[in-house]
């Protein structure tokens, strides 16, 4: 003890004992309740959840899993020295393992507006010129025209940063030109004559070639589309095409047949039975459209990725339930202006030739396709690419109906007015209208993924490698 009386200058400090730092837990599964809602109705800040995996009671982590083995929407390579497997196709499981491309963190997404810088002037004037072209060389330069129009409108076409382009050579559309004005000129010809039997023969062939004109044209348009020098592609085969359209072509044919035959016998039990053949034709219509569209998108490929198509019968059939709605309507509002202006003229002259009632009738129906057109056309194309998608890219269309439809009946009051001299300003805005409608979503850099997609000359891995992307 210190007994001078002076405090001294050491001080004890006592130390608490720290507890010792608890184990890192182990990360816990997102529940079900947890999962990120469906991306059919998705929100502006949150990315869903891969198509197939909503309201599973799994952990995130296996449903990524599962995802990928049922199919995530991307190809993975095969070894070719891979023995093949289940009749001669090799699998991925038994080969390697899958390579996944780069996504960006969880939550996080990048959207890539589509943009159309197009200008109207400009591309009159090229329009102007090809129609010159076309009339002088008969009908001839028209693949020329039609591929010139095309590389204009897809090089004005931005996104994620890059242009789309088109190199379709003319001469190789030159063969299906023919063939179809070929197909139409024969049918037009064979009804012409005077004989049902031959145009309806005529009608048959035309709609058995049908599907073959399909494939050529979506597996070659495809081919030669490309994204910053990367090619597009169609992957289905010809005898897919026939599968998927065999259903409305055959029962179509069908229907054309019993017209034909109620008409020559002209019986009431023939027409009951032409009546409810057609009927049940034009009931199954939304299951055939629902069927081609989901074919036809599923054999669409970005490069490595194939797109998934997730609409429903239900949501096929109520929208063609609100077109027939619409039609009703366009055509009682057509029909009622025609004969309020047929009263009018009857009551100043009392007497209109017939075919000037004729006309009045053309241009009603012609005014009611030009109100129901537009209308269908913008709900399909918000209800395709609405459920269009991947784990990768999303689409997102959101093209104002209403404004569509009276841009396009504006656009047909003007064709009418200026002798079809107005075509290519009613192109222009309406290309611009459709195309910036849509948006990509995207859970992959945009480099990440020109890095997995090779441009066009080299040569692709896996399942690519016989697609119609590597057409020269």
């Amino acid at each position: 003890m210190n007994k001078s009386g002076a405090r001294s200058a050491v001080r004890v400090i006592r130390l608490d004992e720290f507890e010792p730092r608890p184990a890192p837990l182990a990360p816990v599964a997102h529940t079900k309740d947890e999962l990120e809602p469906e991306w059919s109705s998705l929100p502006s800040v949150a990315w869903p959840d891969p198509i197939g995996s909503a309201g599973l009671p799994t952990p995130v982590s296996a449903l990524e899993d599962e995802d990928e083995e049922e199919g995530d929407g991307v190809e993975a390579p095969v070894p070719s020295g891979v023995p093949a497997e289940d009749g001669g196709r090799a699998t991925t499981k038994t080969a390697a393992p899958r390579q996944q491309m780069p996504r960006l963190p969880y939550g996080v997404v990048t959207s890539w507006p589509l943009r159309f810088k197009g200008d109207a002037a400009t591309y009159a004037r090229l329009w102007a010129a090809n129609a010159m072209l076309v009339l002088l060389t008969a009908g001839l330069y028209w693949p020329w025209a039609r591929v010139r129009s095309q590389r204009y409108l897809m090089r004005h076409t931005r996104v994620a940063g890059h242009a789309l382009d088109y190199h379709e050579p003319p001469a190789r559309l030159l063969p299906r030109y023919v063939l179809g004005l070929s197909l139409l000129l024969g049918v037009c010809g064979a009804w012409a004559g005077g004989s049902p039997t031959a145009g309806m023969l005529a009608l048959s062939l035309a709609l058995a070639v049908w599907p073959l004109l399909v494939f050529m044209s979506l597996s070659h348009r495809l081919a030669h589309i490309s994204w910053a020098h990367r090619r597009l592609a169609f992957d289905a085969d010809c005898q897919s095409v026939y599968r998927a359209m065999w259903a409305p072509l055959v029962t179509g044919g069908s229907v054309a047949w019993l017209l034909m035959a109620a008409a020559i016998v002209r019986r009431p039990g023939s027409w009951v039975a032409w009546s409810v053949a057609a009927s049940l034709w034009l009931l199954a219509m939304p299951a055939f459209v629902w069927t081609w569209y989901l074919f036809r998108q599923r054999h669409l490929r970005l490069g490595p990725m194939h797109l998934l198509w997730k609409a429903s019968r239900a949501a096929v059939s109520m929208m063609f339930l609100r077109m027939l709605v619409w039609a009703m309507l366009a055509t009682v509002f057509s029909l009622g202006v025609a004969a309020v202006a047929l009263a009018g003229v009857l009551v100043f002259k009392g007497r209109l030739p017939l075919t000037v009632q004729s006309c009045m009738l053309v241009a009603a129906a012609l005014s009611i396709c030009a109100m129901v057109q537009p209308y269908a056309q913008a709900r399909l194309q918000n209800l395709v690419w609405n459920k269009s998608g991947n784990r990768y890219l999303r689409f997102r269309s959101k093209l104002s109906i209403s404004g569509f439809v009276v841009m396009q009946c504006r656009h047909a009051l003007l064709l009418v007015l200026t002798l079809g001299l107005y075509w290519p300003w009613a192109v222009v805005a309406t290309r611009r209208m459709r195309t910036q409608a849509l948006t990509v979503w995207s859970r992959v850099d945009a480099d990440v993924l020109k890095a997995h997609w090779p441009p066009h000359g080299l040569p692709p891995t896996g399942k690519m490698a016989g697609s119609p992307a590597n057409l020269p």
